[in-house]
């Protein structure tokens, strides 16, 4: 006997290899670049420009037609551009990575063997957040432009669209780091040529402008719109180069202080209250109690925020920072660390 036939398969709709292929693009761009994207705003594209700007104005204007590909000028190029790109990478994931969600349902142990629990101020009960209507785990605090707690808040960054937390503060932390580099390299770039330019003989000066190092003579006054078109972008370029070089170089001072301290801009504000179980020294009570340097050394801060490989301080990464819930203490008895 012959086998009934099965239903004809279902039509594909026209386009639709164009849509099938357009998911699959979407598919393989990486989750948190798509969560930047949808996080978006007017100011982090003003940073996105300003990025740009500043990039190819050192490459373009003055790299190129100063430097040229001789040893100094690739070198310059090179740094540059690694450490744009890093903190330009460090950028998109401290945007896209969520900063630390408290898990629905998460309750504080009171039997739990923590050598230090966070408590209210007012009555040294556990912390409750009334409008998210749940528990903050340590370190935790609502944010009210989120509109949630965010586990290890810092603070909430409107250049990059989002809150800094325990999941992004590394990122946020090398962002801060590459783009003084790069500031600092730009800034100084820019400074060096416009000496290099003030110092020539006004009678034989020759600039060379755009990639292509087009030689231009202004002994007569004769200033083309190609140079006064790369001037006006180095003007402006060093006009925004200088305060945010300095801007950046003291935000990253402050936050080298909090991790050699691991506090959070919050907790320096506000302090840490935290109901210490018996057999800490009255003195102890005064002390921020993650300060993990009398203990452990000096290095125990900073690993402790960025984790436990020194090498891998550096290296931009789109995993969050794992954990939040808990963290060491100077009151630890053993320095352990659960989660």
């Amino acid at each position: 006997m012959t086998a009934a036939p099965g239903p004809p398969p279902p039509r594909r709709p026209r386009g639709g290899g164009a849509a099938r292929a357009l998911a699959a693009l979407a598919r393989a761009v990486p989750p948190v670049l798509r969560a930047a994207a949808a996080r978006l705003t007017a100011t982090a594209a003003a940073v996105l420009a300003v990025f740009v700007l500043l990039y190819y104005v050192a490459v373009a204007c003055v790299i190129a037609p100063w430097l040229s590909f001789t040893v100094p000028g690739v070198l310059h190029g090179a740094l540059l551009t690694a450490t744009t790109s890093a903190g330009l990478a460090c950028y998109v994931i401290c945007m896209g990575t969520d900063p630390g969600t408290v898990p629905p349902g998460w309750a504080p142990d009171s039997e739990a063997s923590a050598a230090v629990q966070e408590v209210k101020k007012s009555d040294g009960a556990p912390r409750f957040c009334k409008k998210c209507q749940r528990y903050k785990p340590p370190r935790a605090h609502h944010c009210r432009v989120c509109e949630r707690c965010v586990l290890r808040m810092d603070h909430h960054c409107p250049w990059v669209a989002n809150c800094i937390g325990h999941a992004n503060y590394r990122a946020f932390f090398l962002l801060l780091v590459y783009c003084s580099a790069a500031l600092l390299h730009t800034t100084g770039l820019l400074a060096a040529h416009a000496l290099h330019i003030m110092r020539s003989n006004a009678e034989d000066r020759v600039v060379r402008v755009g990639p292509q190092a087009t030689p231009h003579e202004l002994a007569g006054g004769d200033a083309s719109g190609h140079v006064l078109l790369h001037t006006g972008l180095e003007v402006l370029a060093a006009l925004l180069a200088l305060p945010t070089t300095i801007a950046v170089v003291s935000l990253l001072a402050w936050h080298v202080r909090m991790v050699a301290a691991n506090k959070t801009t919050i907790e320096h504000a506000e302090g840490v209250t935290a109901q210490i179980k018996a057999g800490g020294l009255a003195a102890d009570r005064l002390r921020h109690p993650y300060d993990l340097r009398p203990q452990l050394g000096p290095c125990a801060n900073a690993a402790d925020v960025f984790g436990p490989d020194p090498l891998a301080w550096l290296l931009p990464s789109c995993a969050p920072t794992p954990g939040g819930l808990a963290y060491r203490t100077a009151f630890d008895g053993d320095g352990g660390l659960g989660f």
